[in-house]
């Protein structure tokens, strides 16, 4: 029995396979691709030192001594409850969220960090006192933002035994990831590698080339079959005007997740520059089966609209967006300002209505799952 429990997330993965294009063999192999030889980096930069698999994530005496009481509880549910009160306690819950992945003794120490960072330190407590926790990916659909760019979540959460064939999920998490999700048991090496994943993104947006191909490299090395750290180095070899790495890097994901839309989107890219334009129009072709299937996709078009004042251009995307997910309350509230520039106030006040009214199930949904007080009264 699986049980939905609390709240954080992180990170990447996508299904549905459409025909594939046939690709052209690449131009560079793996072992080349992953040398950073092509890449030249300042001479000014340091060596980057990579954080041990320990420094992620071990605890220190401070956060083992914090747990220490819970593991004389024999009762696995009950630890669980005590566990989350006494991390509730400590603030642990009302942590600042911050861009930056840390690892699990800064989180617990800074009370910052992201949603790999949350649970990232809710496993290491949970393993220190004594429960069986593991990582979890769930797959989330992707979404595209206004300059076409797809943005893919790799949503990671913890799965706790709490009994005979009983399991809890703890999920940090702003959004409900419920329904028919594909959901897959996970290493510790996938988040660890998904950590030196965000690293290496994090270093990318900087500008700092070098640091980020290190990330990138060592994301690749600790676990070769996820796709993001491919598509990153593509990403990565692209800005450096090395289209035909940046080919071998997205088509190395493609061939992990052969519907990776971030790989596919960036290979369409990368084909243009190589002047292969059949083959970037296949693979244009094939990302927009995607885009036509998401409903972001159409809110970030209609998004687009009502910031050039295009009114019912923005109506007819949000009509496909709605269509597609019906309880999504920033469609609605986007709609009620088009419709108010239409000069259509009621059916603007009705849209902030249904706005309200979806927004105030998922505040519900989000409260049934934190559940934790009313467990520790069993």
């Amino acid at each position: 029995m699986l049980r939905p429990l609390f709240v954080a997330v992180v990170v990447l993965s996508v299904t549905e396979a459409a025909a594939a294009p046939a690709a052209r063999e690449p131009a560079v192999d793996v072992a080349e691709l992953v040398s950073g030889a092509a890449l030249t980096f300042p001479e000014s930069a340091e060596p980057v030192v990579l954080p041990t698999r320990a420094a992620v994530f071990d605890l220190d005496a401070e956060m083992q001594s914090f747990v220490a009481p819970l593991k004389a509880l024999r009762d696995s549910e009950q630890k669980l409850v005590m566990l989350l009160k006494a991390m509730d306690a400590r603030g642990l819950f009302s942590m600042d969220y911050a861009e930056t992945t840390r690892t699990t003794s800064r989180t617990f120490h800074e009370r910052q960090g992201n949603c790999l960072s949350f649970t990232m330190l809710f496993i290491a407590l949970a393993r220190e006192t004594g429960l069986t926790a593991s990582y979890q990916s769930v797959e989330v659909p992707p979404t595209w933002i206004n300059d076409g760019a797809v943005v893919i979540a790799h949503h990671v959460n913890a799965v706790v035994r709490t009994g005979y064939n009983e399991e809890t999920v703890v999920d940090f998490n702003i959004r409900d990831f419920e329904g028919q999700q594909t959901r897959v048991r996970v290493s510790d090496e996938y988040a660890l590698g998904l950590f030196y994943n965000n690293l290496g993104a994090e270093a990318l947006l900087r500008q700092d080339s070098g640091e980020a191909f290190e990330f990138f490299r060592a994301a690749t090395e600790v676990y070769p079959e996820m796709t993001g750290p491919w598509v990153n180095l593509g990403v990565l070899y692209a800005h450096a005007g090395l289209h035909e790495y940046a080919e071998a890097a997205y088509l190395r994901a493609l061939e992990v997740d052969d519907s990776e839309p971030s790989a596919l989107v960036n290979l369409a890219l990368a084909y243009a520059n190589l002047g292969e334009t059949e083959l970037a129009a296949a693979y244009q072709q094939r990302v927009q089966k995607y885009r036509e299937r998401n409903p972001y996709y159409h809110y970030s078009l209609a998004a687009h609209a009502v910031e050039e004042q295009r009114w019912e251009d923005a109506l007819l995307s949000l009509r496909k967006a709605v269509r597609l997910k019906y309880d999504e309350p920033e469609f609605y509230t986007l709609r009620a300002r088009a419709l108010e520039a239409l000069g259509r106030g009621r059916d603007a006040a009705n849209s902030l209505a249904s706005a309200q009214e979806y927004a105030e199930a998922e505040k519900r949904r989000q409260s049934e799952r934190v559940v934790f007080d009313a467990l520790a009264l069993r």
